[in-house]
């Protein structure tokens, strides 16, 4: 079985496409080399055919209800087995593909790692820097939001590219499955892993009450990077008790996270803290990411389907503990 991927090249910036077999190992993806746009496209009818040998847990789309004369007869959807649109700009395939695949229903058919880069190669890993925690949020900056909204305007539909539609077209859901080893009535926060600055970086909080990505200047230093690299743009960042601190600075790092490669900037802070690192609402949004506290996971589309992260429950404990610990003694 044979599918056709599009590519775009590094070096001349042209689309190309290419026919590849679904099980043949993948090419490895870095600088100049190739970038996998779109997982799920080009001749897709071999693609429904297979989903007609898993019938079972597909949901068949039914046809439109319109007139045949308001349809393009140009064009031919397997899904749909109607006129109006392709195979390939079909949504409704795309988003019954990314749910097969987050319920491994198309393993047979579509690897999950294909076309994925892998995580860049460690040169450290970042355990645990000290004890207590930051909410983040500066008030200049949030009386700014209020009375001007967001900085940015939404971007229109139109000028959005192909590949931008396919990611907001992707349906993120949570489901009893993503409970299994969970427990019922825990109060646990959201701590994952990831790879920052090409360290193997733990003890990272999600944080969707915090309207800042915020670094420890411990974890830098763990990580080799001097102060000499913070830019010097001091921050006041305000607490949810009201309580403030200034921060050192702000530094870019690179973010990945199951392919997908954030550079995303941080505000730097010196104090002591039970997490390393503390990813807020601004990484969040860039992401399009949903976290659950309750599922224990984050979950975030992209150009291989739904991707998720699960928290480190035992971690995420322990943090706790480190923080009360130091909030006791400060009592």
């Amino acid at each position: 079985m044979q599918f056709e991927v599009l590519y775009t090249r590094y070096d001349t910036g042209k689309i190309r496409s290419s026919r590849v077999k679904v099980r043949v190992v993948p090419i490895r993806c870095g600088v100049r080399s190739l970038i996998i746009r779109r997982c799920i496209v080009g001749t897709s009818k071999d693609l429904v055919d297979s989903l007609r040998k898993i019938d079972a847990n597909v949901c068949w789309p039914k046809k439109s209800d319109n007139p045949s004369k308001d349809k393009d007869q140009n064009k031919w959807c397997d899904f749909h087995e109607d006129h109006g649109h392709t195979t390939d700009e079909c949504i409704s395939l795309k988003k019954q593909i990314s749910y097969l695949k987050s319920k491994g229903h198309l393993k047979d058919v579509i690897p999950d790692e294909q076309g994925r880069p892998a995580s860049p190669a460690h040169t450290k890993v970042i355990n645990c820097t000290g004890g207590s925690e930051v909410c983040g949020l500066t008030y200049s900056a949030a009386k700014r939001h209020a009375r001007d909204g967001p900085d940015e305007r939404p971007m229109p539909d139109e000028v959005k590219s192909k590949a931008e539609k396919e990611l907001d077209a992707m349906t993120i859901a949570f489901d009893k499955d993503n409970t299994q080893g969970v427990h019922r009535k825990h109060h646990d926060a959201l701590v994952i892993q990831l790879t920052i600055g090409n360290c193997s970086t733990k003890r990272i909080l999600i944080d969707g009450g915090s309207s800042a990505n915020v670094i420890f200047a411990d974890t830098l230093k763990v990580m080799g990077i001097a102060r000499s690299e913070i830019v010097r743009r001091s921050t006041t960042l305000i607490g949810f008790n009201g309580d403030s601190m200034n921060t050192l600075g702000e530094i870019i790092l690179p973010v990945f996270a199951k392919g997908i490669n954030k550079q995303t900037k941080f505000n730097v802070i010196d104090c002591q803290s039970a997490y390393n690192v503390i990813l807020g609402r601004p990484w969040i949004h860039k992401m399009k990411a949903v976290p659950s506290t309750y599922h224990q996971k984050i979950k975030f589309p992209s150009p291989w389907g739904i991707q998720e992260i699960a928290s480190e429950k035992k971690i995420a404990r322990k943090c706790y503990k480190i923080t009360m610990k130091t909030k006791l003694q400060d009592i």
